[in-house]
């Protein structure tokens, strides 16, 4: 028997086919070989990179051809390789499923013999999933509480869908845990510390019937509730506080985010509000500041900062770069919130799910004008008086746009003189052009760049250190020209800006001249000539250029200069000297010492001694001042009507201006820009070089009952996008939205899900162990005010939850992962639980909530950032002592402590974390410094409370682990304190398996 190569999926082509055949052949393809192609074959030949090249979509596609060449042979069967891959022992295709059915390749023969005709205009598609419904997808409906036997140890519905389970399997659950175990559990699962003594005796005095039931609600009620819960959401969104990648840069306003989630589960907000204001709070709650905070989930993940900042614009690279950044967001919104793997139909269909990649692009399209950076809070109120004041601003740009042109046209012979001197001047300049030198001196620099600002009216100054005063005879502001940007001379340029001197670096107004100032809200293009003041000899340490009017790059605003030269007896003093700046990108050929290094962005600056460079700077100062007296003479020209109107009109745009600024709020939070939507195409194979049709925004068709593809009344408003698909994924028939929250829930008191992979319910991920409960766990969520604490309320006052953690001989032989939870999973502590339970113990812990993280490392600003975390002296610092949900995360550099601790990777979206025991963790738990000066600590709180060494030895354990030590505990640790000390004694307590695990 021929066989196909078993690397190609029936890589055959097709002989030439006829347009159109008779009824029956016709009738023979529709209704019983075209069927099978698009079950069985389709699926791997029918996309835009089908396997072996073939697609069997069309008649066209199929005269096509593949890369084995024909795999038909019209009339003969015998002799088509198509047929004999399907057939054999094994058969070599279909590669994935069971083989064709006997009829099938009957069917199949018969239509070749026939002379495999395909009828006019028929395309075939994947229907690999039609009539099929795959558990995730189907309708959410609450299933019945199932009928069991012992219905004595159900204490809420969850333990009837388990009890159910259990009887089917022979399994029997475990007894309930001790008390003193269960305020342990319910402390860490809901708050993330440990119960403090008091409490535990409480619980264990309250003989109240519903003494647990009172305790659940107490610590639901607790703001520590949602900084436990905030903890898993902020891993599920791989938040950060930087933007990762090579040029891992601060987010040093993204926390305003995570305040917003501890905030939300505090506060209970039904889950449908709480996915609306994370996908487009910011649209949908325009008077509530807490949209746009909310819409930060969108940019929570990583960015390229190379890719989106140094790149130049209209190349394959930047291309890239906002493909993967919108990539990003969609995944995270599909993870999260479906629970599907959408992304993996980014270069072709999805090879398990059915999600076409044109869906993918649908979703991309939602996201194709969003942009990440910090954002100022608002209102609508604000917005509208901001709205109203750029209207009026407008009206006068207009106003003076016109006559400002009728200026320009005035004449008169006194400016036609001045106009032929300054051709002389010019002609003259040219003419002193520095010769070109020997070798070539390409700069390695552009010069300075200033953070990228949203619009024009930004401040940004920039200044240089002298060193001493000096007397200053000349400054140059020489413009950027960077390589990006070849063909923009005079790049950042800024049309309002000033230059002062002082001797003050902080340049209080009593202390600072300011010699040169340009106001106007247009100049020409500063080009490649540098701008020069003359200070006359002034004296002075420090040079200011401060920008009040900056320069339009594409859709933002920045100040840039390649070269600040001050000349003093010739000599260029500011020549590597200091430079410090409001803000800089720091990035690429951009630095503040490029400012002074004696390179423009073109090449080597000509030193003052020069033979021209004298002469140069002297005609580039008379051709400036010659232009400024034409302007003084123009000025006086102008009709007194004419420039009063003018006047007033500066002076109202100025007004503005201030009133615009005044309402700008100071709190900004790292979040979305809206920007106006770039065209989204259908990329084939993912490829930016290859677009095809184009995209419109939408969603899924796998979710029955929505539609997929947004009807939007203004289609180019991103905002409207956004909220569509808000609306869509919040939606009470949106049965992935709620399945996913509902197993997440789960899973933060099992240690697992339900369904074990939380973030894909697809046929690549794993089925519910118990689909009933699911279900049931989610028409209660959605039933009962979306509530997420009642739903956890559910979970954990039950008795599966409640139940002991020790196996038996029983359930281990016969359900040795515990998927059918016949006892309660032993779980370990996860990293910030660790830390934060012994800053608690120690009696350190700092209970602030919200405001910006703390750095647990020592931080340089440079071109790649700097995170030392090995810095010594940060454990002793009590500016760290508060919960860790609220440090500083850094991508690239993870603190050593929690990651030995398998803390999660902000870098992905991390559903559920690793729990790995090392021989690592137990040094760190001995010999780090954090541990070392928390152990000197809990000693310190113990010594203060009196008492014997063995009343301080009871205390410890109280603390520690919850209960009281047995005689022998005592005796042990009581030895080892006199022998090593308290402290010692305290880190021995610490590094106990009983301390490092749940129960």
């Amino acid at each position: 028997m021929r066989r196909l190569g078993l690397s190609l999926c029936l890589v055959g082509l097709f002989a030439p086919l006829a347009a159109r055949g008779d009824s029956e052949g016709d009738r023979l393809f529709r209704e019983r070989v075209a069927p099978v192609l698009e079950r069985r074959c389709v699926h791997c030949h029918g996309d835009a990179s089908p396997k072996g090249g073939l697609s069997l979509t069309t008649a066209e596609a199929v005269r096509k051809g593949g890369k084995a060449g024909p795999a038909i042979v019209s009339g003969k069967p015998d002799e088509s390789l198509l047929l004999d891959a399907v057939t054999g022992d094994p058969p070599e295709m279909p590669k994935k499923g069971p083989p064709l059915a006997v009829g099938e390749v009957a069917d199949l023969r018969a239509w070749i013999d026939q002379g495999a005709r395909w009828p006019e205009g028929l395309t075939l598609r994947d229907r690999r999933f039609e009539g099929e419904k795959w558990w995730a997808f189907a309708p959410l409906m609450r299933p019945p509480i199932p009928v069991v036997k012992a219905t004595e140890w159900v204490r809420t519905p969850v333990d009837a869908f388990i009890l159910a389970g259990l009887e089917m399997e022979g399994l029997a659950p475990s007894a309930e845990a001790d008390r003193r175990t269960l305020i342990r559990r319910l402390a860490y699962d809901l708050h993330g510390l440990p119960a403090k003594p008091g409490e535990v005796d409480d619980f264990l005095g309250d003989r109240r019937p519903d003494a647990y039931e009172r305790l659940v609600d107490r610590l639901l009620d607790s703001p520590r509730y949602g900084e436990r819960m905030g903890r898993y959401w902020l891993d599920v969104v791989h938040y950060g506080d930087t933007h990762g990648y090579d040029k891992d840069k601060r987010r040093d306003h993204a926390w305003p985010y995570r305040d917003y989630v501890i905030r939300a589960f505090n506060a209970d907000v039904p889950y449908a509000k709480f996915v609306r204001q994370q996908v487009a709070g910011d649209v949908i709650d325009r008077g509530n500041s807490e949209g746009v905070i909310a819409a930060g989930f969108i940019s929570a993940g990583p960015w390229d900062f190379v890719g989106h900042v140094e790149l130049r614009e209209d190349t394959v690279d930047k291309a890239k770069a906002r493909l993967n950044d919108r990539d990003d967001m969609l995944s995270n919104t599909m993870s999260t919130f479906q629970s599907l793997t959408v992304h993996c139909a980014r270069c072709h269909d999805h090879k398990f799910d059915p999600i076409p990649q044109a869906e993918y692009y649908q979703l991309q399209a939602v996201f194709a004008g969003v942009e990440r950076g910090d954002r100022a809070y608002s209102t609508v109120e604000i917005d509208a008086k901001r709205e109203a004041m750029a209207s009026r601003r407008r009206e006068a740009i207009e106003r003076l746009g016109a006559i400002n042109l009728t200026f320009e046209r005035l004449s008169g012979p006194a400016l036609a003189e001045r106009d032929g001197a300054l051709r002389e001047l010019r002609q003259g300049l040219a003419a002193l052009a520095p010769p070109t030198p020997a070798g070539p001196s390409p700069s390695p620099t552009n010069g300075y760049h200033s953070g990228i600002h949203p619009g024009s009216d930004g401040a940004a100054w920039v200044q240089v250190d002298l060193g001493a005063p000096v007397a200053i005879d000349e400054i140059r502001l020489v413009p950027a020209r960077p390589t990006d940007f070849a063909d923009t001379p005079g790049f950042g340029f800024p049309t309002q800006w000033t230059v002062a001197l002082s001797d003050d670096p902080s340049f209080p107004a009593s202390a600072t001249e300011v010699v040169a100032k340009d106001a106007r809200d247009e100049r020409r293009n500063a080009a490649d000539e540098p701008y020069i003041v003359r200070p006359d000899g002034r004296k002075a340490r420090y040079v200011r250029v401060s920008a009040s009017r900056l320069w339009k790059r594409m859709d933002d605003y920045v100040f840039a200069l390649g070269e600040v030269e001050v000349i003093s007896a010739g000599e260029n003093v500011a020549r590597n000297r200091t430079v410090t700046s409001l803000d800089s990108i720091e990035a690429g050929r951009w630095s503040r010492n490029a400012l002074v290094d004696g390179f423009d962005s073109r090449g080597e600056r000509p030193l003052p001694a020069h033979p021209n460079a004298t002469r140069r700077a002297a005609l580039l100062y008379m051709i400036q001042q010659a232009e400024a007296e034409r302007e003084r003479l123009a000025e006086s020209s102008i009709p007194p009507a004419l420039r009063a109107e003018r006047d007033a009109l500066n002076a109202k745009v100025r007004a503005v201006d201030e009133a615009i600024k005044s309402l700008a709020s100071n709190e900004l939070v790292y979040s979305v820009l809206p920007r106006p939507p770039r065209p989204i195409h259908l990329l084939r194979r993912g490829d930016v070089e290859q677009p095809g049709e184009a995209s419109k925004a939408g969603a899924l068709s796998c979710v029955s009952g929505l539609e997929s593809l947004f009807t939007l009344a203004r289609p180019d408003d991103e905002g409207a996008r956004r909220a569509a698909l808000a609306d869509w994924l919040a939606s009470e028939k949106n049965v992935l939205t709620w399945r996913s929250i509902a197993n997440r829930v789960w899973s933060t008191h099992f240690g697992r899900g339900i369904v074990d992979t939380p973030n894909d319910f697809g046929r690549n991920g794993s089925k519910p162990t118990h689909p009933e409960l699911l279900d049931w766990l989610a028409a209660e969520l959605l039933e009962n005010g979306q509530s997420l604490k009642g739903l956890h309320r559910v979970v954990v006052t039950s008795a599966a939850y409640r139940q002991r953690s020790l196996g038996n001989a029983s359930g281990e032989a016969k359900d040795a992962e515990n998927r059918w939870v016949w006892r309660q999973n032993r779980r370990r502590l996860d990293a910030e639980s660790v830390r934060d339970g012994i800053l608690a113990v120690s009696g350190t812990l700092d209970t602030r909530m919200e405001g910006p993280g703390f750095d647990l490392f020592r931080f340089k600003d440079d071109h790649s950032p700097v995170y030392d975390h090995t810095a010594p002296g940060a454990a002793d610092n009590p500016r760290v002592r508060r919960r860790t949900i609220y440090r500083f995360t850094v991508r690239s550099v993870p603190n050593p402590f929690l990651e030995c601790l398998d803390s999660a990777d902000p870098n992905l979206n991390t559903p559920v974390r690793a729990t790995t025991i090392t021989a690592l963790q137990a040094l760190a738990l001995l010999n780090d410094a954090f541990i070392v000066s928390q152990s000197k600590a809990f000693a310190a709180r113990l010594e203060g409370r009196g008492g014997d060494l063995g009343a301080k030895i009871e205390a410890a354990y109280l603390l520690v682990l919850g209960r009281p030590p047995h005689a022998g505990e005592r005796a042990g640790l009581a030895g080892y304190a006199r022998k090593f000390g308290l402290a010692g004694a305290c880190r021995v307590l610490l590094n106990t398996n009983e301390f490092m695990f749940v129960d």
